[in-house]
């Protein structure tokens, strides 16, 4: 299953930190900037569930 995450750089991370507790991440992407002038970024986990 793939998940895309979108937030600031810090709650991205936090995020991924915690879903690893839960579920078996296989693979985190880099961190990709949105559009435009925004602080935010995205990432895709891959989950095994």
């Amino acid at each position: 299953m793939k998940v895309r995450l979108m937030g600031l750089p810090d709650e991205v991370d936090q995020a991924t930190a915690r879903l690893k507790q839960v579920f078996d991440v296989i693979d985190v992407s880099a961190h990709r900037p949105l559009r435009g002038q925004s602080r935010q970024v995205f990432v895709y986990l891959e989950i095994r569930l």
